[in-house]
C-alpha cells in the first residue's frame, strides 16, 4: 500500500520549496565562482582566494543542509 492510513504519502516533505532553494544556492555559487575566476585571471585578487573557493562551497552546502534539517525538525 503506497499511501498511509490517512491517504497521505509516507514522506510529507515539500520538495518544491527545497528544490527551489537548492537551485538558488547553486546559482549563487556559480556566479560567485565566475566572479572569482575573472578577478583571479585579471590578477586583481590573489590566486589563493580562487584556490580556496571549493572549501567555501563545502562550508556553504553544509550550512544549507544543517539549516534545512534544523528548520524542519518540528514541522512533521
Amino acid at each position: 500500500m503506497p499511501f498511509g492510513p490517512s491517504g497521505s504519502r509516507p514522506f510529507p516533505f515539500d520538495y518544491r520549496k527545497t528544490l527551489n532553494k537548492v537551485f538558488i544556492l547553486v546559482g549563487i555559487l556559480i556566479i560567485v565562482y565566475a566572479v572569482l575566476w575573472i578577478l583571479a585571471e585579471l590578477k586583481l585578487i590573489p590566486l589563493i582566494v580562487y584556490a580556496l573557493f571549493p572549501q567555501f562551497v563545502l562550508l556553504l552546502v553544509g550550512i544549507f543542509i544543517f539549516y534545512q534539517a534544523y528548520s524542519r525538525r518540528n514541522l512533521y
